[in-house]
């Protein structure tokens, strides 16, 4: 159904909300592309020409700079030379090399690449430079001829052409300042201008920004808000919680499978108070039942303790018991089914398990033309788990293979096999069905998937995978189960210090488990049918035994006569066992811990607040008559 809406939805959808993300992360990129590609536009051909302009001219300048330099330099040490007479040859060699090196670094042909306005500066400049040279060559010349004062007439000339030199370079160098700056402020003028254009792109793209910000609460923000409050309401319990759909978008198709979410667990919570109903009403018809059924048991069970039946009289009471019993152990397996364990075993015997849970579904088995087979080993070893939580397990499985044979025509059968290796116990459930498909079988274990309709919670098999795996374990599906379904429950086996002990049973025909002659034994029940059968065997087993109808007539009594120990039923009119119990452990402690509750449901202990009292001091109706023997001895002997 979640599928078909989610295609409904999506025809016809104008734009998905990807798309818009989509959208707006690309105008956002090309509005940033274009501010930069505007600002390179704009700015990068004033930058590049002022950069053409100003690299050759900067060259050219520090050329003639250096020139100029070098020149008044040898000026200088001519001058030097010329003053003192005396001129050495390597000197002068000197000055002739320096004049030649810069002449040789005349810039020529580079003129072209200044600005027209410069080019006859500089070529001045350049005409300067070179008759300083001649001038400085020809003084060099006459003081190696030693003729002095024609030397120091040219040195004068040489003055002259530098002070013409000096002029000329000043005169460039100030007009290709005035162009640098002309240059400067054009540029400038351009950087204005773009940062004007700049700001208005700014500005438009602000007055966008709460358009996109109103867009995007609008399509983000407000439904994610709605499926906020859904979830929060969901979250305080309200399963009728459900949000608008607004749109045919990713955030609709959002809203539309929440809204199925929660019809899905309103669905499975009406489901799931019916199962807690139907757990209750079982409880309550346990109790009412277990009643006659532990009346019939015991009185069977006191008459077959008679040594003069006849032996058609045995038989016919030996079915009756077997009987009973039958019927109590489905009854006790339904309680225990539907209502669970407060106080979770950290152990199981799986042999204990599987029989447990065949007898809540082997009905089904006749009805269906099912065969059974189990293959437990001999000593198969106790496994970490609560039994009760493990034998929900099993009926789960099994109830599925039922439910898949049955699409299959006879012969039907379910095997349940089991090993140990390794420190693990494997127990494995197949059957004979039309097996798991592929598609199935990947989602077999998620939550709310069912292959049975409104007839399935789609919980069975993910809560028992849950159990496996508190347990230490693993439930998982057999590799070939296409041909054939086959569930493999994987458990580690329990600790030495954790394997159950077996309890001692008798079969009625032996003596007591522990004797009880002597015993002062109270027994307080309602059921006048339940009391007096078992009233009847511990006094054969020689006991003294003081009888009470419920807990009033109980107290009453116990004023006038000591008792050893107590059995008590847990509801009774008037004063129940919980009652009394409470009672006695305010006036009489001593009784309290004494006190040994009898019931057809252990939970009413934990419904009426009563802790710690000891699992071996409560019995679930109906039981063995050696069985309330064996704990009333165990109970004596504990204060004994």
């Amino acid at each position: 159904m979640i599928h078909r809406l989610g295609r409904s939805a999506r025809t016809g959808r104008a734009m998905s909300l990807r798309a818009l993300l989509f959208l707006i992360v690309l105008a956002t990129g090309l509005y940033a592309s274009a501010v930069l590609v505007y600002l390179g536009l704009r700015l990068r051909p004033a930058v590049v020409e002022m950069r053409r302009e100003a690299e050759p001219l900067a060259f050219m300048f520090g050329n003639l700079s250096r020139r100029v330099e070098v020149l008044e330099a040898s000026v200088i040490t001519l001058r030097r030379l010329t003053a003192e007479g005396e001129a050495p040859q390597d000197s002068l060699d000197a000055i002739r090399t320096t004049i030649a090196q810069v002449s040789d670094q005349r810039l020529a042909g580079r003129f072209g690449e200044a600005p027209e306005r410069l080019r006859g500066l500089l070529g001045r400049t350049e005409d300067a430079l070179s008759r300083l040279e001649i001038s400085i060559s020809e003084a060099v010349a006459l003081l190696e001829l030693g003729e002095r004062t024609r030397a120091l007439e040219r040195l004068q000339v040489v003055d002259g052409r530098l002070r013409e030199t000096d002029e000329e370079l000043g005169a460039a160098q100030r007009e290709g300042l005035a162009d640098l700056i002309a240059r400067e402020e054009a540029l400038s003028a351009a950087i204005v201008n773009a940062l004007r254009v700049l700001i208005l792109i700014l500005v438009v793209g602000g007055g966008l920004l709460p358009v996109l910000l109103l867009l995007g609460h609008r399509w983000i923000g407000r439904p994610l808000r709605n499926l906020e409050d859904g979830l929060a309401r969901i979250a305080e319990g309200d399963l009728a919680a459900q949000v608008p759909v607004g749109r045919n978008d990713e955030l609709g198709q959002l809203s539309i499978h929440f809204n199925e979410m929660t019809r899905v667990l309103r669905q499975r919570a009406w489901e799931q108070g019916r199962f807690v109903a139907a757990g209750e009403l079982i409880a309550g018809v346990a109790h009412e039942v277990n009643n006659p059924l532990m009346a019939v048991s015991a009185i069977a069970q006191a008459r077959l303790g008679e040594p003069h039946l006849d032996p058609e009289q045995r038989q016919d009471l030996t079915q009756i018991l077997r009987q009973a019993r039958r019927a109590s152990r489905i009854l006790s397996g339904l309680l225990r089914f539907t209502r669970g364990s407060d106080s979770p075993a950290d152990h199981a015997r799986l042999d204990v398990v599987v029989d447990d849970a065949v007898a809540l579904v082997a009905h089904q088995f006749q009805v269906d033309e099912i065969t059974l087979d189990v293959r437990l080993p001999h000593g198969l070893p106790p496994v970490r788990g609560d039994p009760a939580r493990l034998e929900q397990v099993l009926v789960n499985l099994m109830s599925n293979a039922v439910q898949a044979l049955r699409e299959v025509p006879p012969p039907r059968s379910i095997v349940i096999a089991g090993e140990a290796a390794g420190g693990r116990v494997l127990l494995t459930v197949r059957d004979s069905g039309p097996g798991v498909p592929d598609e199935v079988a990947a989602r077999v274990f998620h939550p709310f998937f069912t292959t049975k309709g409104m007839q399935g919670t789609g919980l069975g098999l993910y809560i028992s995978r849950q159990i496996v795996r508190e347990a230490g374990g693993e439930l998982r599906l057999a590799e070939g189960s296409a041909a054939g379904g086959a569930f493999v429950i994987d458990l580690p086996q329990a600790r030495p210090s954790e394997e159950p002990v077996a309890p001692s049973t008798s079969d009625g025909d032996g003596g007591p488990p522990a004797p009880l002659a002597g015993a002062r034994v109270m027994i307080v029940d309602d059921e006048v049918s339940v009391r007096q059968p078992v009233a009847r065997f511990l006094r054969r087993r020689g006991a003294s035994v003081v009888e009470a109808g419920d807990g009033r007539e109980a107290l009453r009594t116990l004023g006038e006569t000591a008792v050893d120990v107590i059995l008590a039923d847990l509801r009774m009119p008037t004063m129940g066992g919980v009652a009394l119990y409470r009672a006695l452990a305010n006036d009489r402690p001593h009784l309290a811990d004494r006190v040994i509750f009898l019931s057809g449901d252990l939970t009413q202990l934990t419904a009426e607040g009563v802790t710690g009292v000891p699992p071996e001091r409560v019995l679930v109706k109906p039981v063995e008559l050696e069985e309330i023997e064996a704990c009333l001895a165990r109970v004596l002997d504990s204060f004994h």
